[in-house]
C-alpha cells in the first residue's frame, strides 16, 4: 500500500466519524446546524480520499465544488448541486450572525446528499460499506 492509499483510508476513517456524528446529532433536539456541518465534512473528506488515492494534490480548502473539479470524475457531476448546498454549512453554520438555522428537513436532506457522495467514494475505492 502506498502512502497515498494509506492517507486516503485515513480520510475515509475521518469521514466515517462525521457520518456517525451527523446521524447521532440528528436524534437530538435542534442540533441541525451541527448535523449539516458534519455532512459537509463527510462530503469533503470523501472527495479528498478519492483525490489522495489518485495522487491529486490539493490545498487545504473546504470548497466542495473546487474539490469536485480537481477530481474530474463524470460520476460525480450530478453532485455539483449538492456541493453548492453543502458548502454553505462549512463555515457559516459554525458561527452566530446572519446565518439562518437549518430545520430538521434540511439536516435530513444534507445527510442524504453527503451519504450519497460517501457511498460513491467507497464504491470508487472498492471498499464495502458495512454500516
Amino acid at each position: 500500500m502506498t502512502i497515498d492509499n494509506e492517507l486516503a483510508l485515513k480520510f475515509l476513517r475521518k469521514a466515517e466519524h462525521d457520518l456517525g456524528s451527523a446521524r447521532l446529532l440528528l436524534t437530538g433536539e435542534n442540533l441541525f446546524d451541527s448535523v449539516c456541518f458534519h455532512c459537509q465534512q463527510l462530503s469533503e473528506k470523501s472527495i479528498k480520499a478519492l483525490l489522495t488515492n489518485k495522487s491529486v494534490r490539493f490545498k487545504k480548502i473546504h470548497d466542495l465544488d473546487v474539490l469536485l473539479s480537481l477530481l474530474d470524475d463524470h460520476d460525480f457531476n450530478s453532485f455539483r448541486s449538492y456541493a453548492l448546498i453543502l458548502n454553505s454549512y462549512a463555515v457559516d453554520a459554525r458561527y452566530p450572525g446572519d446565518y439562518v438555522e437549518p430545520e430538521r428537513e434540511e439536516a435530513e436532506e444534507a445527510l442524504r446528499m453527503a451519504t450519497e457522495i460517501y457511498e460513491l467514494a467507497l464504491k470508487k475505492l472498492n471498499i464495502s460499506n458495512n454500516k
